[in-house]
């Protein structure tokens, strides 16, 4: 049996994948929590920006319901989609923001996200993370 290179093929379609990134996004990382000694208080540290550029935010079938003390919320979960070599792995991480920058729908404009989930797949055509609204 002889072994097939799928990596022109992993190349178009990575190509074709690109054309649907239609959305912008940053993804930060909040600093280092500073303490003012004088009141006791923590402030978050600057942040730090580990990507910007285009994206995909779609959502995903099923929203989970959680108990939220004694209230049931529905938790809405998204895909997002960057390019397949946007970002080194081990540059995001769960609880990292994702912030939509501009999109053909405007009501998601500036709204953030929590990073729940980040993908790994050698054959797949987009870099993929399940994102949570944090709102």
């Amino acid at each position: 049996m002889t072994a097939i290179d799928i990596q022109p093929l992993l190349a178009a379609g990575r190509a074709a994948h690109d054309q649907l990134l239609v959305d912008t996004c940053t993804i930060s990382r909040a600093g280092e929590p500073v303490l003012d000694r004088d009141t006791s208080v923590l402030t978050p540290g600057p942040s730090t920006v580990l990507y910007s550029g285009p994206c995909r935010l779609k959502p995903q079938r099923v929203p989970r319901d959680e108990d939220a003390a004694e209230r049931l919320t529905v938790v809405a979960r998204y895909e997002l989609a960057l390019p397949f070599a946007s970002v080194a792995t081990d540059d995001l991480q769960v609880g990292d923001t994702v912030t939509i920058t501009a999109s053909g729908d405007t009501r998601l404009v500036a709204r953030p996200f929590a990073v729940m989930a980040v993908d790994f797949s050698s054959t797949a055509t987009a870099w993929r993370m399940t994102v949570q609204d944090d709102t």
